[in-house]
């Protein structure tokens, strides 16, 4: 077929021996750069290799010799070249939804009071090993979205386990994770490639059982490090291509370090805000709402939430709301504002699970004061009009960032159930 000239539009783009990002790395083209596009298919484009200019033929000479590339990042200027039809995705009403950002809460197993509060105004949730309770929640409470995981342990667990573990991710009325934090996988190099792969096969594998949404990542604070070109390789060429297709959503974990950390803005990039690279560094297309927290709230270095910082019932109120904000403000990429793409995240953590470690954590003596934020909808210090939501009055001074991406790092915490 006839080609159609494209511009390169990355900083590097790889090119690739086949259609696969295991294939063998051939070289790199520069922003800007000159192809040929003979046709695209499953988010590949097949481009014409040329020497100085001048197209390589084959040696058969039945056509130019191929390589291959990522079609997101083309310019292909007059359209697309002919392409077989794409079958339909299935509905899902999760991602393409444009709601205000919920914050709610994440109850582990703890689902009676999951449901308790769902009853009193909450529309955010994470539920761990618990699926029927999740779906009935679900059921109950159709506006509310419900994430779920399962507790895996140590080892990483096969594709096919992990869809047997999340019971067949049969319901597509709820938001699946999968391993969390770096439980199973590394999330930085090698470690973070894997998880990647992982990540892309179980969502296809779930999209093509039920059509239920799959968040990838599941990220801890500080991770992965996005100042590392590296990083931004993987995952833009894994990671976000699949994201754009919706395909996948995407999940991290928000902290904020410390309870005075919400008023300093020039630092949520590095914490409250980290998803905020995604789009500005690694290609995920800022159109698409598809970002989720599983769990956030306040933590560094394990020293526990809000109850461990000694916050009064005021001092949780207003960081609820402040984060609310922050969530909802615009994502600038490439000086364009977009709508942030961050559909909720849920406080870590209800109930303490009958576990020790969690009780620094456990926002029980805080919910009095948290129905409030959900009986207000946007929270306090913001007001609703006809154009959306407007910032609180409330001025905020500047802090110079210190070895932000450092603190990150060593506020990362494992979480087990």
């Amino acid at each position: 077929m006839n080609g159609i000239k494209a511009k390169v539009t990355a900083d590097l783009l790889r090119v690739r021996a086949q259609p696969s990002t295991d294939a063998p790395v051939l070289g790199m083209l520069a922003t800007g750069a000159d192809v040929e596009v003979l046709e695209i298919a499953n988010g590949w484009a097949t481009v014409a290799l040329g020497a100085g200019g001048a197209p390589i033929r084959q040696e058969s000479g039945d056509g130019p010799a191929v390589a291959y590339v990522f079609a997101e990042y083309l310019n292909l200027g007059g359209g697309l070249p002919d392409q077989p039809p794409q079958p339909p995705q299935p509905p899902n009403p999760t991602i393409v939804s444009t709601g205000a950002f919920k914050l709610g809460i994440n109850a582990l197993t703890n689902t009676g009071l999951a449901m308790r509060e769902a009853a009193n105004g909450c529309k955010f949730f994470l539920i761990m090993d618990d699926f029927l309770g999740a779906s009935e929640l679900k059921q109950k409470h159709p506006d509310a979205v419900v994430m779920v995981r399962r507790w895996f342990g140590g080892g990483r667990p096969s594709v096919d386990n992990a869809l047997n573990r999340l019971e067949g991710a049969a319901n597509p009325n709820l938001v699946y994770i999968g391993t969390n934090e770096a439980d199973q996988y590394g999330q930085e190099g090698k470690d973070l490639e894997e998880r990647a792969r992982f990540d892309v096969e179980l969502a296809r594998r779930i999209k093509e059982k039920s059509g239920a949404t799959y968040a990838a990542g599941t990220l801890s604070m500080g991770c992965p490090d996005f100042t590392n070109p590296k990083t931004c390789d993987i995952v833009r060429e894994l990671y976000a291509p699949h994201y754009n297709s919706g395909l996948i959503g995407f999940d991290m974990h928000l902290y904020s370090p410390n309870m005075q950390h919400i008023d300093q803005p020039n630092e949520w990039q590095w914490f409250e805000r980290r998803w905020e690279f995604l789009f500005t560094r690694c290609g995920f297309d800022p159109n698409v709402r598809a970002i989720y927290a599983s769990e956030t709230g306040v933590d560094e270095g394990s020293v526990g939430g809000f109850s461990a910082h000694n916050a009064t019932q005021e001092q949780f109120r207003y960081w609820c709301d402040k984060f609310t904000q922050v969530q909802q403000m615009p994502v600038i990429v490439n000086g364009q504002a977009y709508p942030s793409p961050v559909v909720g995240g849920a406080i870590f953590q209800l109930g303490g699970n009958n576990d020790p470690r969690w009780r620094g954590y456990d926002i029980q003596d805080y919910l009095g004061e948290f129905r409030k934020v959900w009986a207000v909808g946007v929270g306090r210090g913001m007001k609703s009009t006809k154009r959306g939501t407007t910032r609180a009055a409330k001025k905020i001074k500047p802090v110079a960032k210190k070895g932000a991406l450092k603190k990150a790092k060593a506020s990362s915490a494992k979480r087990k159930a």
